[in-house]
């Protein structure tokens, strides 16, 4: 695979990551037996979660990154990155289908899956470091979301 094609991988697979992570969290939120004293953060959770799927977003994020881990093709880093980020999303994706459901409330998967994703969010924070505020900035703001639907 060459370095932009392992690129676009990346790209792409946060793009999945930011979506299910997403509707994880209006999902949790969702739940209004645990989660009602959160109502009045939920526009700014909304909010948050729908700037951090911007398009130019992820390119933004994904050029940061890659520009500061130094990723090529061959970089273990990068493919291991992909693949935590295809196996979040896949987990999210599989709590999220009919039947796993546990009605109204979110299941104890569900709000360990949110936990995970903001450590995630966190690593790539991590690894942008200070080079990139307004891209470090959304993020923040996306780990920010999550762990207020996770509280």
């Amino acid at each position: 695979m060459s370095d932009d094609e392992q690129f676009e991988s990346f790209k792409v697979s946060l793009a999945d990551f930011m979506e299910q992570t997403s509707a994880l969290v209006d999902r949790v939120l969702s739940d209004e037996t645990h989660k009602a004293h959160l109502a009045p953060l939920v526009p700014w959770v909304s909010e948050v979660m729908s700037a951090s799927m911007e398009r130019e977003l992820i390119e933004q994020v994904g050029l940061a990154y890659w520009s500061r881990m130094g990723m090529t093709s061959t970089s273990t880093p990068a493919r291991l990155k992909i693949l935590e980020l295809n196996g979040l999303a896949d987990a999210i994706r599989n709590s999220l289908q009919p039947g796993q459901d546990s009605g109204t409330e979110a299941s104890f998967a569900q709000t360990h899956l949110l936990g995970v994703c903001s450590l995630t969010v966190g690593s790539l924070l991590d690894a942008i470091g200070d080079m990139f505020p307004l891209v470090r900035g959304i993020l923040r703001s996306t780990q920010d979301a999550i762990d207020v639907a996770s509280s």
